[in-house]
């Protein structure tokens, strides 16, 4: 979710308070998922990275992060490729029409 620019960031001191207060937990617990799970994130981002790059086969990379991760990761950034060439096609493109009243999406 997004801040918005108005509002600023609210310090990390506080927002580490209120998930403490809230799971009951302590700020080491909470700032080591922290950590995890951004680092976690990265991890994923860079093997999807080596993989679309080509010094990584899906493989190699459904070994290190999980088949099915790797399979929906790389679908959906596969998906988003494929709408930003769809939007970017020239004007003067040749595009077929359907025919008014036809009933094929």
């Amino acid at each position: 979710m997004k801040i918005p620019e108005s509002e600023g960031r609210r310090p990390i001191g506080d927002e580490i308070a209120f998930i403490c207060e809230k799971l009951g937990a302590d700020e080491v617990q909470v700032l080591g998922r922290a950590l995890r799970r951004g680092v976690f994130e990265i991890y994923k981002a860079v093997v999807l990275h080596e993989v679309e790059a080509g010094r990584l086969n899906r493989q190699e990379a459904g070994r290190l992060l999980g088949e099915v991760v790797v399979r929906r990761l790389l679908g959906d950034r596969r998906g988003r490729a494929a709408a930003g060439r769809a939007v970017r096609r020239p004007r003067g493109d040749a595009r077929r029409r359907r025919p008014a009243g036809s009933d094929r999406p």
